[in-house]
């Protein structure tokens, strides 16, 4: 059993979250999971995705450094990725 419930994203829209959510699902990324989970706290959601946004998509980390964050975010949730 989960510890932390998944919110609608369809009531999600309805906070500060809605341009976040939209540019995600635009993206295809982060997966729409992100914000379920961490809309539970709206302001560190905000927080992590522009994190995020600036790791990934800005161009200024190297790749090979992007695809073992992804592996090592991946195993630590058992993800088969």
């Amino acid at each position: 059993m989960p510890n932390i419930s998944l919110l609608d994203l369809d009531d999600l829209e309805k906070t500060q979250l809605k341009p976040f959510i939209k540019k995600a699902l635009r993206n295809r990324a982060p997966d729409p999971a992100f914000h379920a989970i961490m809309g539970h706290n709206p302001e560190l959601c905000k927080s992590m995705y522009i994190a995020w946004g600036t790791v990934f998509q800005t161009g200024n980390i190297d790749h090979k450094l992007k695809e073992i964050i992804r592996v090592q975010l991946s195993r630590s949730v058992n993800c088969n990725y």
